[in-house]
């Protein structure tokens, strides 16, 4: 084929631009497992909740930091939602000291055993009722406060501090950007509001399981899908918009690189685009050329690229304070397929310039 005997003979040209197109992509894709990890680390525990829909307070704006359900309301969910199960479950941010001194904050569930709302244990063993300063964390919380299972941590919150015991792994992930940790709610309840008088809130939301949930309201209360909730986290409608537009340009400007160097390539070869046409050649069967040796510079660059991001990826992950990407299989498919669709949009733009080629007018110019 005329496109590989050119690019063995211009083997240097054909190698910087394949180290851009390598480059672009790596960087798309880095870019793709951060906006991967950062939605894990906002709200991966949410999603990974045993439930078809979460009420919330209906002065709350789905903000599960604002809302307050009172043991009340909470019946009155239970009661009219028409799920099969529900769980109230309470929320707060507290800080804890790494070995290294250095202070740091984890999300606090209030659970109920029993119910959908517990989690499950990976290693170790699940919380009791008797259980009331024993606590779960998530391997997250493990690995960055340097901690494991039958350890004490000291979690603090406004004046209130208490020791606990960690019982059980999990493997639930991160919640508003902190690693998860589950207590039980009656003694969330005694952390956040100082005791369990009536007027104390009971939780922050409620977990329902059933049909045809999302969308119901009631007194005081309102049920959303999952997908609503995460899309209601705070900072995640921002976070998501700026990596979306971060992906959108790389990927432009990936088309557009391939696109400019076939089109600078195509100008340089009028002449002998116009002997192959003198001889019978094409336009659609040169054109077709082009297309093999971009699909080649961009699915080379991908090649090399998914490795290289897998690679830096797990470097980054040994770090206590991992940077947060994620990588799927989805991803480096999406990826690379999209990237070549750039390539070949990138590519087009060339084979007006081939279609205008007069082999009378380029063979007189050789002259």
């Amino acid at each position: 084929m005329i496109g590989f005997l050119e690019i063995r003979r211009r083997k240097l040209q054909f190698a910087l631009v394949g180290v851009i197109v390598t480059l672009i992509s790596y960087l798309v894709l880095m870019i793709n497992g951060l906006g991967i990890g950062l939605n894990e680390q906002a709200g991966r525990a949410l999603r990974n909740f045993d439930a078809d829909a979460i009420a919330y307070s209906d002065r709350a704006g789905l903000s599960v930091i604002r809302s307050e359900l009172s043991a009340e309301t909470v019946a009155r969910i239970t009661a009219e939602s028409g799920a099969r199960e529900a769980a109230p479950l309470g929320y707060m941010a507290v800080n804890y000291r790494r070995e290294d001194g250095k202070v740091k904050s984890a999300a606090v569930l209030g659970y109920d055993p029993g119910t959908i709302g517990e989690p499950p244990v990976k290693a170790g063993r699940a919380l009791t009722a008797d259980d009331r300063t024993g606590l779960l964390a998530d391997r997250l919380f493990l690995k960055a406060s340097g901690l494991k299972v039958g350890d004490t941590v000291r979690l603090s919150v406004r004046l209130e501090e208490r020791e606990f015991t960690i019982l059980g792994e999990l493997n639930e992930g991160s919640f508003f950007f902190q690693p998860a940790v589950y207590i039980l709610r009656g003694t969330w309840q005694e952390m956040k509001y100082g005791g369990m008088n009536a007027a104390a809130p009971a939780a922050s939301i409620v977990l329902l399981k059933g049909d045809g949930l999302p969308g119901k309201r009631g007194e005081g209360w309102e049920a959303v899908s999952k997908s609503t909730a995460f899309a209601n986290i705070e900072g995640v409608a921002g976070q998501q918009s700026t990596v979306q537009a971060l992906q959108v340009f790389g990927y432009l400007i990936g088309g557009l690189v391939i696109g400019v160097f076939f089109y600078v390539l195509t100008l340089q070869k009028t002449p002998q685009i116009g002997v192959l046409k003198a001889v019978g050649a094409t336009s659609g069967f040169i054109f077709r050329q082009l297309l093999i040796q971009a699909l080649l510079v961009a699915l080379g660059g991908i090649v090399i690229a998914v490795p290289l991001a897998w690679l830096t990826n797990r470097a980054l992950q040994q770090a206590p304070d991992a940077v947060p990407i994620a990588f799927t299989t989805q991803t480096f498919a999406v990826t690379g397929g999209l990237l070549l669709v750039m390539a070949v949009v990138g590519v087009l733009f060339s084979g007006r310039q081939v279609a205008k080629v007069d082999p009378i007018i380029a063979l007189g110019q050789q002259q």
